[in-house]
């Protein structure tokens, strides 16, 4: 099995995630610049994996598997750190993860039938709004520049995206469900 310069930028995403969270979870403006920086570095990543992929034409059954884990890690990891600090409703974290892990779930009984349900529209565009509202709540954390109803409108549009493109995804692949 070949590691494409893809897959190993896609574990830096990963690696980046403990580094993140610890300097999420301190307290001081130093470390709410690091874990802005951190984030936005590791969710770049996930733009220049996939360019690189597609444009060395390396892209591999791995690469696609790791993408989608890294982007949950990050996520959710972000997510458990608002959670903590008590920035964000329980109830927005469990729907995160809840549509994550049945989206998995799909995904894996369709590969047992060797069909792969590869990432859609509304998944990617699902990813990039939740990794944008985080970095919405870290800018907010340095400076409430634009308000708390930022971050209100972000997470419901995060909300939003997340719900419909879970529904979309077993609409999609509905024939998963019925073998």
């Amino acid at each position: 099995m070949k590691v494409t310069l893809a897959t190993k930028i896609t574990f830096v995403r990963i690696l980046l995630v403990v580094p993140f969270m610890y300097a999420a979870l301190r307290n001081g403006k130093a470390m709410a610049w690091a874990a802005l920086l951190l984030f936005v570095v590791a969710s770049f990543t996930d733009y220049l994996d996939g360019k690189l992929a597609r444009s060395m034409n390396e892209v591999t059954t791995l690469g696609k598997f790791v993408d989608q884990l890294a982007d949950k890690v990050l996520v959710d990891a972000a997510l458990l750190v608002f959670l903590q600090r008590g920035e964000i409703a329980s109830w927005f974290v469990i729907t995160i993860i809840t549509r994550d892990i049945a989206v998995s779930g799909l995904r894996m009984m369709a590969a047992s039938n060797s069909k792969v349900i590869a990432a859609n529209w509304w998944g990617k565009l699902k990813t990039v709004s939740q990794m944008t509202f985080i970095i919405v709540v870290l800018v907010y954390n340095l400076t409430p520049f634009f308000g708390e109803w930022v971050n209100v409108l972000f997470m419901w549009l995060t909300f939003a995206l997340t719900v419909w493109s879970g529904i979309y995804y077993f609409i999609q692949n509905s024939e998963v469900l019925e073998k």
